[in-house]
């Protein structure tokens, strides 16, 4: 959910970049603090930022990349207060609020239950407002299908309306549609239901290393041991470093007698 694709930007004030020195190294600098984080050099990246993102600054672009760089230090009380700068700069774009809902999402497994009540409306909101945005905002839609899975009924959680989000998701994504209408089977412990969800998304992206884990975690789940096996090993040669694919592994070694 805290991916973003980051679009061409066309627009009068492009022009004027050319006219402003200021602009122009301002946008240079953002870009360069975005290619740093693209390459996980987070205290390069964050340290470009430090003059996009001081006390008066109006660049809401800028505290919404400082969010994304604070929440892969995993610093997410920070990561959400550069969010809520951004939202407030600027309302008109859906990916600041998805960024606000990925950050509020990590924050709220880090509060007691109290704050998980305030926060959990919070992320519900930041993640509607994107999608009314932008009704095809995948991070958005993807955000609250996450939301209605998870969240207890008494706070709004419902199964149904999350599967209504992951189905606009594989309307736009059918791969990210599979992955999401799994999640959600998943969770409801419909393991054979899950496992068809998985494997449709893997068959669509075959060389996609987190496709070939879930398919491996669900199948161990259905008692299928060697089958998830293979997957995890095919997940770690598709991807090396997949910790999550390493733990599984280890986990189904040590469940064998």
């Amino acid at each position: 959910m805290n991916r973003f694709h980051v679009l061409p930007f066309f627009s009068f004030a492009a022009l004027l970049w050319s006219y402003d020195p200021a602009v122009a190294q301002s946008a240079s600098a953002l870009e360069a603090a975005r290619t740093a984080l693209q390459a996980n050099e987070l205290a390069k990246a964050a340290v470009l930022l430090e003059p996009l993102t001081s006390a008066d600054s109006k660049d809401a672009a800028a505290f919404c990349l400082l969010s994304q760089v604070r929440l892969a230090q995993h610093n997410t009380p920070e990561a959400v207060v550069q969010a809520e700068k951004a939202t407030a700069l600027d309302a008109t774009k859906p990916a600041y609020f998805s960024q606000l809902g990925v950050a509020l999402g990590q924050r709220i497994g880090e509060v007691d239950f109290m704050e998980q009540a305030v926060m959990s409306g919070k992320l519900r909101k930041a993640f509607a407002t994107a999608v009314e945005l932008d009704p095809n905002d995948i991070s958005g839609l993807i955000g609250l299908a996450r939301f209605y899975t998870f969240a207890p009924e008494i706070a709004g959680g419902s199964l149904e309306k999350a599967k209504e989000f992951a189905q606009r998701v594989q309307h736009i994504n059918p791969v990210l549609g599979e992955i999401e209408l799994g999640n959600i089977a998943e969770h409801d412990e419909q393991y054979a239901e899950a496992l068809g969800h998985f494997e449709a998304a893997a068959k669509r992206n075959p060389a996609d290393a987190w496709t070939q884990h879930l398919c491996g975690r669900t199948l161990a789940k259905l008692g299928k041991k060697n089958e998830a096996r293979a997957r995890f090993e095919t997940a770690l040669r598709l991807s090396p470093g997949l910790d999550a694919a390493k733990k599984s592994l280890a986990e189904l070694d040590a469940s064998l007698p």
